[in-house]
């Protein structure tokens, strides 16, 4: 399943780009995500509680940035499995900063996500949903944590 799109964010780039490598600051933005770790400082594990349709999974993940090209090549690759179910996703995220503005960024991205197992039978109407639904709700906080009022 592709995802794509785009989230402005009222902050320079240098900022944003700075946001989205500090796993802490960022898995803080995404819900449901606990227990971020550093493997080194490019790999993080952790945990992601969310619900799929009429199903919930908790998936231990481990999350690595394979590309680090200030503003336009941010490569990530995440993979983790369903501690009820067993389900595995896995995905590869590309994300690009423009700065239109001093203090504007639009951040556009990219993922190729896979789900195998019980989870995948829900199927892909199912899953974009609870994805675009939890895209727009990392982009709320991502906001709320970068803008500054004005």
């Amino acid at each position: 399943m592709k995802l794509e799109g785009r989230i402005e964010i009222a902050a320079p780039a240098p900022a944003v780009w700075a946001f989205l490598l500090d796993p802490e600051r960022l898995s803080a933005c995404v819900p449901g995500v606990r227990d971020v770790r550093a493997v080194d400082d490019r790999t993080f594990t952790g945990r992601i509680s969310a619900s799929v349709g009429p199903m919930s999974s908790d998936f231990d993940f481990l999350t690595s940035i394979t590309r680090e090209h200030f503003p336009d090549d941010l490569g990530v690759t995440m993979s983790g499995t369903d501690a009820m179910t067993k389900s595995t996703m896995t995905a590869a995220v590309a994300i690009a900063l423009d700065a239109p503005a001093p203090e504007r960024t639009v951040m556009t991205y990219r993922a190729d996500l896979a789900v195998k197992g019980r989870l995948a039978i829900l199927g892909e109407m199912i899953l974009r949903a609870s994805a675009g639904a939890m895209i727009g709700e990392v982009a709320k906080r991502m906001r709320a944590a970068l803008e500054t009022p004005g």
